[in-house]
C-alpha cells in the first residue's frame, strides 16, 4: 500500500510542476481489417480526450480515452451454421480505448509541430447484430495498439489545433476477431 501511495504522489506532483496538454478532439473511423467485414461505413461519431506531460522539451508520457460508435444495416439472408434467416440486420460496434500514450514533437516551438506517437493499453469493444426480435452482443476487453501521427498549429499563446491520423488495433481476446480502424482526430489542445 506503501508503494502505491508513493507513486500516485510522484504521479500526481510530477504532473503539477511539468508542462501539461489537455485535449478534446471530434474522431471519425474507418473500420479496416477484419472490423471492416462487420461494418464497413465510415463512422461520424466519435470523441478523444487527451492529457499529455512533457517529460522533456520534445517528448511528453500521457493518456488517451474516448467513445467510438460505428454503425451499418445491411439486408440478406444470413447464415450462422444451420439457422439461416432473411430480413434487414443492424450491426454496431461501440469502442472505449484507454490507452497510456507517448509522443515525440520534432520542433520544440514554432507555427507547425508535427509529431508522432503510440499508445498502448486496453479496448473495449461491444459488437451488436440485431435482427427483428433476436440480437446477438459480444462484449470483452482487448489489449491494443494505437500509433499515431499529427500535427499541431497554434492558434493562441496556450491552444493549438490538432490533426492526428491514429491506427487502432484492439488484438482477439475470448476468440473475438482482431479489430482495428483508421481514425481522423481533429480538436484543440490547451495547456
Amino acid at each position: 500500500m506503501k508503494r502505491i501511495t508513493t507513486i500516485i504522489l510522484i504521479l500526481i506532483s510530477s504532473s503539477v510542476f511539468s508542462q501539461s496538454m489537455h485535449g478534446l478532439t471530434y474522431s471519425m473511423a474507418l473500420p479496416v481489417g477484419e472490423t471492416s467485414d462487420f461494418i464497413s461505413n465510415v463512422s461520424w461519431r466519435g470523441f478523444t480526450i487527451d492529457g499529455k506531460y512533457f517529460i522533456n522539451d520534445r517528448m511528453t508520457l500521457g493518456w488517451t480515452t474516448g467513445w467510438q460508435t460505428m454503425y451499418e444495416s445491411e439486408s440478406g439472408t444470413f447464415v450462422d451454421g444451420t439457422q439461416s434467416a432473411t430480413g434487414i440486420q443492424y450491426r454496431y460496434l461501440n469502442v472505449l480505448p484507454i490507452l497510456l500514450t507517448s509522443h515525440y514533437f520534432f520542433h520544440e516551438d514554432g507555427e507547425m509541430q508535427p509529431f508522432l506517437g503510440i499508445g498502448a493499453g486496453t479496448f473495449w469493444i461491444e459488437s451488436k447484430a440485431n435482427m427483428g426480435l433476436f440480437s446477438d452482443t459480444e462484449d470483452n476487453w482487448h489489449f491494443g495498439l494505437a500509433p499515431e501521427a499529427g500535427i499541431l498549429f497554434p492558434v493562441s499563446f496556450q491552444s493549438n489545433l490538432y490533426i492526428s491520423l491514429r491506427y487502432s488495433n484492439a488484438f482477439p481476446s475470448n476468440g473475438s476477431i482482431t479489430y482495428s480502424y483508421l481514425s481522423l482526430n481533429v480538436g484543440f489542445l490547451w495547456y
